[in-house]
């Protein structure tokens, strides 16, 4: 059971790396915080230790089926809907949807942000909710810092292409 917690905590750090270090295009931005292939490869991570974290407890705690239902509490429903929001981002960031998307009024990378902020807000909150790791003040103050940083990472202008 504990690989099964320690995935879904994994998964909140590799979300929060995300964030703080995005994504650069060399031709824009050389020397960027982090190169394409490796956002990519941290997100599929975030995708599997996610996925391990909610299928694993489904499968080892049968109790656990319950919080699929609408009655759930609602930091179990967070953690629903990041699991949600984390498949739309993984399924969208392909190249060929990637590029799709790009071809369309809002773009690619609006959407991304808004979603991958959304994912953020409802993992926090399913931590938060949870309580497994924030059983302190000083921990979920900390937790909040974090967030706050990540999301005003993710919220800075984009660089625009020459």
């Amino acid at each position: 059971m504990l690989i099964l917690t320690l995935s879904g905590y994994g998964a909140l750090l590799a979300f929060l790396v995300l964030f703080l270090f995005p994504p650069r295009l060399r031709r824009v931005m050389p020397g960027g915080a982090v190169p394409l292939t490796r956002h990519r490869f941290l997100a599929d991570a975030a995708l599997g230790l996610a996925l391990l974290h909610g299928l694993g407890w489904l499968a080892a705690e049968p109790a656990s089926w319950r919080y699929l239902l609408p009655s759930a509490p609602l930091y179990m429903l967070a953690g629903l809907l990041a699991q949600l929001a984390l498949l739309i981002l993984a399924l969208t960031s392909r190249q060929d949807a990637r590029q799709k998307l790009s071809r369309t009024r809002f773009g690619f990378r609006g959407p991304h942000a808004i979603l991958s902020a959304l994912l953020l807000i409802c993992a926090l909150l399913h931590v938060f909710g949870a309580g497994l790791l924030l059983d302190g003040g000083w921990k979920a103050l900390a937790c909040a810092l974090i967030a706050s940083l990540a999301i005003a990472a993710l919220l800075r202008p984009a660089a625009r292409d020459r």
